[in-house]
């Protein structure tokens, strides 16, 4: 969390709310204003310019060779996005999951690979293995957003990461969104 702190020397080429939604209009598909906020406001103060440009896997595996290129990691959040929607919507219609839970869950997808090459200023040439805690503390830094996002990035990389082992079916959820959308 103390690096967490740092979040305002991460430089970013984000210069508008609506460059942002250019990039990423599944914002607009979150609902809940507080979370749509919050998601807004991560991005706009936390994210590193490596999001959009590099790819999702360093090594080549476990993910579609199209993310493995230019832009990579950033078309696999989309994906992301979208398998966590698709998914969530049998938990929300049969009422296991709440609509903020389904939206925090919306929110975490686009969030949870945000720091994927670790700190900008480390300069990493490999993902790092504890992105999840990175981009989970990253969030709570910079704040606005339901604990509940927090924990569902923290759990994302569930056994393969060094954050949390999912404890719940909403945090399996997005684990599961992650690993089918690669």
């Amino acid at each position: 969390m103390e690096k967490a702190k740092r979040v305002n020397c991460i430089r970013n080429s984000l210069w508008e709310e609506e460059e942002l939604i250019r990039r990423l209009p599944e914002i607009d598909a979150i609902y809940n204003e507080e979370i749509r906020q919050c998601v807004i406001n991560t991005f706009m103060k936390g994210c590193p310019d490596y999001f959009w440009e590099r790819a999702t896997s360093s090594t080549g595996k476990y993910h579609s060779p199209d993310e493995n290129g230019k832009h990579g990691n950033w078309l696999h959040t989309k994906r992301v996005f979208a398998k966590y929607v698709d998914m969530s919507e049998s938990y929300w219609e049969a009422g296991q999951i709440s609509t903020k839970q389904r939206e925090a869950g919306k929110g975490a997808a686009l969030i949870h690979d945000m720091m994927k090459y670790g700190w900008p200023s480390s300069g990493n040439d490999h993902t790092v293995n504890n992105h999840d805690i990175i981009a989970a503390n990253v969030a709570k830094h910079i704040g606005g957003c339901p604990n509940e996002i927090y924990l569902l990035i923290h759990g994302h990389m569930g056994p393969w990461g060094e954050g949390m082992i999912p404890e719940n079916d909403r945090q399996w959820l997005l684990h599961f969104a992650d690993k089918s959308a690669a």
